[in-house]
């Protein structure tokens, strides 16, 4: 049986503003939104800045987004250049974990 710390090491990165979380070739694993205090967007790129490659937008807008938390979004995908989180109008937290 394997060591999930080391089989699974996922890196965290907690995200409040825009914010380039990661630099090169890896792999987006979840998003949480831990908390929202002002409802907006979050839009997620492969790339370094946001002129990369849309991957997700993350429509926190309503009243319910912000009373649900924390909400985990599952993307397991392969980024090519990076990941950069920008927001529109949104405040709060989000953890972005990544390997």
């Amino acid at each position: 049986m394997g060591n999930s710390a080391i089989d699974y090491p996922w890196l965290p990165s907690n995200v409040t503003a825009e914010t380039l979380v990661k630099t090169g070739k890896c792999v987006l694993h979840n998003i949480t939104l831990n908390g929202t205090t002002t409802v907006g967007d979050i839009l997620v790129y492969d790339g370094v800045d946001n002129t990369g490659t849309l991957i997700a937008t993350i429509t926190a807008r309503s009243a319910v987004q912000v009373s649900i938390q924390p909400i985990t979004l599952n993307y397991d995908c392969e980024m090519a250049t990076g990941i950069f989180v920008t927001v529109t109008a949104w405040a709060g937290s989000c953890t972005v974990t990544y390997k």
